[in-house]
């Protein structure tokens, strides 16, 4: 009896073993096969059309729903902590009608949500999904900012993790010396901005406002072996265009309806 038991324990490892293995994989392709529907979609700032923009209840719903990139802001407390908000300002949120650059982190720990969420620091949100999801991380603010989002990376080991954004070409030339690998997508906001950014040897996606999702852009930006990136569309029309026209992958407030859409229509 003994020693059938050691035989069938040598046989369990190595097969233990595998299934961790296999797992592993199949995990790597669905974060990183560009291919895949949820490699189309950027959760803005999470669920946002159905929960409160960037909180937890944000971020796990687009998660639950098949996400695999969600979007962060940043903005820097006075204490030089990286915070997530898509404003500079906490009114909106929160009711405090005051920035927060100008608040301690001890300030902005009091401030709460509509739904009773604290303003999560770009820590907490590392802290919570570490490397189970890629993040799309906008710099809003000055090159302090961009130090400080150099640092808080290399920390946490998640520069594979990531695709950086900004809507100035400075902090992506910067990061590029760090980061050589890591996606960088500059957001434009007319045809000048597009068609100057697809110059940029540090750009892998060009991001333009929903306006200009036209298949001219699409072909402009592909003949730079560039991704296009829309942002931010919410309808079903909206969405099948996209596909219709190749656009790569776009922010949307609602990842479920995107990703169910993505999985029907695209070729």
């Amino acid at each position: 009896m003994h020693r059938k038991k050691i035989k069938k324990t040598k046989i369990l490892i190595p097969f233990l073993i595998f299934l961790v293995l296999l797992s592993s994989l199949l995990t790597f392709y669905l974060i990183r096969n560009t291919n895949a529907p949820s490699s189309r979609v950027y959760s803005h700032r999470g669920a946002s059309g159905e929960e409160i923009e960037h909180t937890i209840a944000a971020y796990d719903l687009a998660i639950l729903y098949g996400s695999k990139y969600i979007e962060q802001d940043l903005v820097t407390s006075r204490d030089n902590t990286l915070y997530v908000s898509h404003d500079l300002s906490a009114k909106r949120i929160t009711g405090l009608d005051k920035l927060f650059s100008d608040m301690s982190d001890d300030e902005i720990s009091d401030l709460r949500t509509e739904n009773n969420e604290k303003i999560l620091s770009l820590q907490n949100v590392f802290d919570r999904y570490r490397d189970t999801v890629n993040y799309v991380i906008e710099l809003k603010e000055n090159s302090n900012q961009t130090k400080l989002f150099e640092d808080i990376v290399k920390k946490n080991n998640l520069e594979d993790n990531i695709v950086v954004q900004a809507s100035e070409i400075k902090p992506l030339q910067d990061l590029n010396k760090s980061f050589p690998s890591m996606p960088k997508l500059l957001l434009v906001k007319d045809q000048d901005e597009l068609e100057e950014a697809v110059t940029y040897d540090v750009v892998d996606i060009v991001a333009a406002e929903k306006s200009m999702m036209t298949k001219e852009n699409v072909e402009l930006v592909h003949s730079h072996d560039k991704l296009f990136n829309i942002w931010t569309i919410n309808s079903t029309d909206e969405i099948k265009e996209a596909i219709d026209l190749g656009i790569d992958n776009y922010f949307t407030n609602f990842t479920a309806k995107a990703l169910a859409i993505e999985k029907k229509y695209r070729k």
